[in-house]
């Protein structure tokens, strides 16, 4: 278990993150080597171990035991969901297998959710825990090679399948229903409803690349192209280039920090602490880390796909 943290080391880890953060903001046009000039300063004003940092994302993230880690199932934003779905529904989220060359790693990713949840089973938790379901696609026919785009598609029909599957009353009073999904109300409905996950070939090389701290693609339902008038105020010139002109920036059409690309990675250990952090969907915006960036890490040598980006940055 890391070790607590004092008020001086919340401190020292803060005025790093807020360091970044400035940092961050002054490029306004992506530059691999002035992000890592940039990260590489901040470390050194600002030094801080790998145990602070661990610390610190456990105390954050996921250093809750117990029923202390599903406050979201509380919250009197997603009341009118659980007014009216059944006692018993499930909670959890639907994982995407799109990666279907390495079996071995794909069931160690899948124990990892196991592992994640382990954290939180104490007696006064049996009864949340027990509701828990992760829904896993695994149809090689249908998903290897999908893109977050066919992705989501999928799961956006899921997700209305699945609420009318959970609906209170059987059967389902269709107006009362089309009156709940027209009028955006699933998006007060948790994680299970509003996000999935995918795991590529990426991901799964994070099992031995990121010992400990294994990823996956965290996908939003809602997510769509940018508008002309909206890419404008990203103040982006996309006259730069293709993609590959870009190459640490993963997805998306700027060279700007704040693009929205439609899904961000998420370390599986911070599984149960996302439905907390992301019980309303408008929850995105403030969550939201382009990536190849994480939550807390914003250093290029240590983000996803670093081995793959070797050379490059």
């Amino acid at each position: 278990m890391p070790k607590p943290l004092s008020d001086a080391d919340r401190s020292r880890m803060q005025a790093y993150l807020d360091a970044i953060q400035t940092a961050m903001g002054e490029i306004t046009e992506y530059d691999p080597d002035r992000v890592r000039e940039a990260c590489e300063a901040v470390s050194k004003a600002h030094p801080i171990d790998d145990a602070l940092r661990e610390a610190y994302e456990a105390e954050m993230n996921g250093g809750k035991t117990g029923s202390e880690g599903f406050e979201w199932m509380h919250d009197p934003l997603i009341s009118e969901y659980h007014e009216r779905v059944k006692p018993d529904a499930p909670w959890g989220m639907v994982v995407y297998r799109t990666s279907y060359g390495d079996d071995a790693a794909w069931e160690r990713m899948l124990a990892q959710f196991n592992e994640s949840l382990g954290v939180y089973d104490s007696e006064e938790s049996k009864g949340i825990l027990a509701r828990h379901q992760l829904v896993v696609m695994d149809d090689r026919q249908q998903f290897q090679g999908a893109t977050t785009d066919q992705v989501r598609e999928h799961f956006d029909k899921w997700t209305v399948d699945e609420l009318r599957r959970n609906w209170r009353e059987q059967p389902v009073p269709e107006e009362e229903f089309a009156k709940f999904v027209a009028d955006d109300e699933m998006d007060h409905a948790g994680l299970r409803y509003n996000f999935c996950l995918l795991v590529d070939d990426l991901c799964l090389e994070s099992l031995d690349k990121m010992p400990g701290r294994p990823v996956v693609k965290l996908v939003s339902k809602h997510w769509a192209p940018y508008a002309e008038d909206e890419l404008d105020q990203l103040q982006c010139d996309l006259d730069d280039g293709p993609e590959e002109d870009i190459p640490s920036w993963e997805g998306g059409v700027s060279n700007s920090e704040t693009e929205d690309v439609g899904w961000k990675y998420m370390e599986v250990s911070d599984y149960v602490q996302k439905h907390n952090d992301l019980y309303d969907y408008q929850n995105w915006a403030d969550e939201y880390v382009r990536p190849p960036f994480m939550d807390w890490d914003y250093n290029l040598e240590t983000a996803p796909g670093f081995w793959r980006r070797s050379g490059k940055s």
